[in-house]
């Protein structure tokens, strides 16, 4: 295995896991599904199991145009409809999708999927300065270095710029994961403080 397959692995083995966690904030689960399917696809299309690169490109965009919006909309306001409603948040991803193949596909404007992705973690990381609220803002910071590298087509010895990509969302997602897991032990303790 070679370590964009081995990376594009431990990105869907963070985003899976959040994702199984978040059982009560659906469109974190929804973005980290997505996010994970993506990287699944990227494990399979880099060890040479699954070799569709147009599959795996396809679930990429989506996961910048769609999975990223909706992970910022669960984090800046987890207790809206969206974040907290399986069918909004379905709505919104469906919707979402159909805005980004239409301009990306059909009005050819590739750029739109990376400032979807580039416009959700700006926000996110805003939103956590903003709060000070480290955690986000952690996960925030890791997602915007992760799609800045792979940007600048960073290179380091032996590893590519998705390597880059796909540690750094890692690290984002594990961070959000704390950040969700934490908000949830917080909301169970409210009821008995009161």
């Amino acid at each position: 295995m070679n370590w964009q397959a081995l990376f594009d692995a431990l990105l869907a083995g963070v985003a899976l896991t959040v994702a199984w966690q978040a059982a009560r904030a659906p469109a974190l689960r929804l973005a980290c599904t997505l996010l994970g399917a993506a990287a699944v696809l990227g494990t399979l299309r880099f060890s040479g199991l699954l070799p569709l690169p147009s599959l795996h490109q396809l679930m990429s965009m989506l996961g910048a145009a769609v999975a990223l919006p909706l992970l910022a909309v669960a984090v800046i306001w987890p207790e809206g409809a969206v974040a907290k409603q399986r069918r909004l948040a379905w709505i919104f991803a469906v919707v979402s999708a159909t805005l980004g193949m239409m301009i990306v596909v059909q009005a050819g404007l590739k750029p739109w999927s990376t400032a979807c992705a580039l416009g959700a973690v700006v926000s996110l990381l805003g939103m956590g300065l903003r709060r000070r609220d480290w955690t986000a803002a952690a996960g925030g910071a890791c997602l915007l270095a992760a799609l800045l590298t792979f940007a600048a087509q960073f290179r380091l010895v032996g590893f590519q710029p998705g390597d880059f990509l796909h540690i750094g969302m890692a690290a984002g997602l594990w961070f959000l994961g704390r950040w969700d897991q934490r908000r949830r032990l917080v909301e169970l303790r409210l009821p008995a403080a009161a």
